[in-house]
């Protein structure tokens, strides 16, 4: 991990951009921001962490995320974590813990913009369905899910 420092207004990721590193905020605080006009969706503080998901999988950023004040991190990049999940396991259940989180508040605000308040699982239901050529034969679907347990 390194040590990096941001002023107040900088941008530290962009929505889009291919990621590799993930940052803990050692103090101070930023804005994310998400789509093309930047519609802000929250705030993260001294403690959070942002970029997370570069962790378990490089790739696009999923938004925007501009420092608030001075802001001072720490950041890691995919090989550094995945290396030291190897000397200290319980990391990885700390990391994990960020990770569902964030995926409950996800199914919070789906349930919010839904009426029928389906949540995220409904919604992927409805992107299948959009998107989908056939149906889906529900003894493929859970023979799927018996092949992975």
């Amino acid at each position: 991990m390194q040590s990096v420092a941001f002023k107040a207004g900088e941008t530290i990721i962009r929505e889009g951009d291919e990621g590799d590193t993930a940052y803990f905020i050692v103090s101070g605080a930023v804005e994310v921001l998400v789509g093309a006009g930047g519609r802000r969706v929250g705030t993260l503080h001294t403690g959070e962490v942002f970029g997370e998901m570069s962790l378990i999988e490089p790739g696009p950023r999923s938004a925007t995320i501009v420092a608030q004040t001075d802001v001072e991190c720490l950041a890691t990049t995919y090989e550094e974590f995945v290396a030291s999940l190897e000397d200290n396991p319980e990391r990885a259940v700390a990391f994990m813990k960020v990770l569902v989180r964030r995926l409950r508040q996800t199914n919070e605000l789906m349930e919010k913009i839904d009426p029928n308040r389906r949540g995220l699982r409904g919604f992927v239901r409805d992107c299948q369905k959009a998107v989908s050529p056939a149906p889906v034969d529900p003894e493929v679907e859970n023979l799927s899910w018996t092949m992975l347990w």
